[in-house]
């Protein structure tokens, strides 16, 4: 479903991403991973081109999207949750809601909101409540919910368990694992190695812009060099004695 080839991106002299290429299929759930700094936000803005490119192609579907503006990205059926969610903080959750639909016709909208809360029945107790007074845990909930909104065929993930405790982490994580057992194709960018490659079926690792590691997430979470580099400290202690 989605492609992307050689692609390199550089903020001035500092080259961000070199020739980095990943590809995801139809409904699969695609993780990759790697430190802070190594390029993982850099890559999902990228392939929605929020930001620009001096090299590579992207194609979706089928079709190469290298030089589509975002909007037409959003209506081409691809989706992203921003790191630090991004929620609209002064609007309520229904508002929030709303925009994220804005492109789709008012009986689809409702249609949505109803099936948003659904899937999480805290942004339906609460959707008159302004959305900066929801917990962390809420307000991710609030930005896949946003994102789905528009129904998107494939979703992108920056850092969703950024700033949020573990049980809500699992918690997220199950809603994604529910959202990909429907048939969404997932890419996901994350810090936290363990639960990435634990709900992924397949991975890739991002070391300093390039791509230095890619197999299924079982056989990553297993390898040796990734335990110790990405898996915490004291994994590291034990390994290199």
């Amino acid at each position: 479903m989605l492609e992307v080839k050689s692609l390199s991106v550089s903020y001035g002299a500092v080259a961000a991403l070199m020739n980095v290429s990943v590809h995801v299929a139809e409904g699969e759930f695609v993780s990759l991973i790697g430190s802070n700094g190594a390029g993982k936000t850099t890559l999902l803005n990228s392939i929605m081109n929020i930001i620009g490119h001096s090299k590579g192609t992207v194609t979706f579907k089928g079709k190469e999207i290298t030089k589509l503006n975002t909007p037409k990205i959003v209506k081409g059926g691809m989706a992203i949750v921003p790191e630090g969610r991004r929620i609209f903080s002064n609007m309520t959750v229904k508002e929030n809601l709303e925009m994220g639909g804005f492109t789709r016709p008012a009986h689809e909208v409702k249609e949505k909101l109803e099936q948003m809360y659904d899937m999480f029945p805290v942004l339906g107790e609460r959707h008159d409540q302004t959305a900066g007074m929801l917990s962390g845990g809420e307000q991710q909930m609030l930005a896949i919910g946003r994102a789905l909104m528009t129904s998107p065929k494939m979703l992108l993930m920056d850092e969703p368990s950024m700033g949020l405790a573990p049980l809500v982490i699992k918690e997220v994580y199950e809603k994604l694992k529910l959202l990909a057992s429907t048939g969404l194709t997932i890419l996901l960018v994350e810090q936290n190695a363990t639960m990435a490659l634990k709900y992924a079926q397949r991975g890739y690792v991002l070391e300093n812009g390039r791509i230095i590691l890619q197999g299924k997430a079982s056989e990553l979470l297993g390898d040796n060099e990734v335990k110790r580099a990405y898996l915490g400290k004291e994994y590291k202690e034990k390994w290199e004695r």
